[in-house]
């Protein structure tokens, strides 16, 4: 299939998951990639000249009205890959009938999209690249007794906090922590790795960590932009990276979790602070169990949650229309 992917106009995470993309869709098929900095002229041009059969992007925020009119006018099919549903829902409805195709990491997003009638709207988690993530031995700097990667959300630095205050375990936290943690810093069991920190150095504290901490984002925060306020079923991408370092990892339970690991066997969840701290507990201690339970997560990533797999289910979507 001849394809034109188009950049979504962000850095940080979305080069990764670009390149990516881009290195699975090259694989079989002949790809144009186009960003922003080309300029409108040379969009038509690059259209004209390899002829794509499917236009695909991300996210779709940044992309300019133009573009999706161009495309419409050539005939060509369109798909949009939407990685922040649900928490920039309003964003995301202004894009979706200008799409042919939809696919969301949500499946609450991907609920609404079929109540108001999108006809080829799908779910399409993100993935693991195995590449990047998978399991290696690291330096002694990258090693934790848990490890928490992301953003502090409320909810992140009331669990850190109560682990902090009563337990003694080494707590490694990654991300813009510090602001927030200023009445922690003398805590010797508290080391904070400040900044954004690109995926294969995130890979080496996952697989530095006895156990990694996996809560969501909050549906009710208040940098969202999500007037309905639907509230997000599905796992974080975070899951399947971890997965795929054979870490093992405890997650806020999500009702599609079901779907995608085995609960107990494959991937460990917690509903509440009360169940966290229990199994944090006994997975501490249990760690042949606890390496058994990573293991066959690792597993079930290579089987069905990469980037290969994520392509090939939209492609064949898009293919039987």
């Amino acid at each position: 299939m001849r394809i034109l992917f188009i950049t979504s106009g962000y850095k940080g995470i979305y080069d990764w998951f670009e390149s990516w993309i881009h290195t699975e869709l090259i694989k079989e098929h002949q790809v144009t990639f186009y960003t922003f900095s080309q300029g409108i002229k040379d969009f038509e041009s690059i259209i004209q000249k390899s002829k794509p059969e499917l236009a695909l992007t991300i996210v779709g925020y940044k992309l300019p009205k133009i573009i999706i009119q161009l495309l419409n006018q050539y005939g060509i099919k369109t798909s949009l890959w939407l990685t922040e549903d649900p928490y920039n829902l309003d964003r995301s409805i202004g894009l979706i009938n200008d799409f042919e195709y939809l696919f969301t990491i949500d499946t609450a997003a991907l609920e609404y999209y079929q109540k108001i009638g999108h006809k080829k709207a799908y779910h399409l988690p993100l993935a693991a690249n195995t590449d990047v993530f998978n399991p290696q031995m690291v330096e002694e700097e990258f090693k934790s007794d848990i490890c928490f990667v992301g953003y502090p959300y409320p909810d992140r630095l009331k669990i850190l906090e109560f682990l902090l205050l009563n337990t003694s375990y080494k707590i490694s936290v990654v991300g813009n922590w510090s602001r927030y943690l200023r009445n922690y810093r003398q805590n010797k069991n508290l080391i904070i790795n400040e900044g954004w920190v690109e995926p294969p150095k995130v890979a080496d504290y996952y697989n530095g960590a006895k156990i990694v901490l996996n809560s969501h984002r909050p549906s009710n925060l208040r940098q969202n932009k999500n007037k309905l306020g639907i509230v997000g079923k599905s796992i974080n991408n975070r899951t399947f990276d971890v997965a795929a370092c054979a870490a093992f990892q405890l997650i806020e339970f999500k009702e599609d979790l079901a779907n995608h690991f085995v609960e107990n066997k494959e991937i460990v969840a917690f509903r509440d602070m009360e169940e966290l701290v229990d199994k944090i507990h006994y997975y501490m201690a249990a760690d042949i169990e606890r390496t058994n339970i990573a293991n066959k997560a690792r597993d079930r990533v290579l089987k069905e949650h990469t980037f290969q797999h994520r392509i090939d289910k939209m492609l064949s979507l898009i293919g039987n229309f």
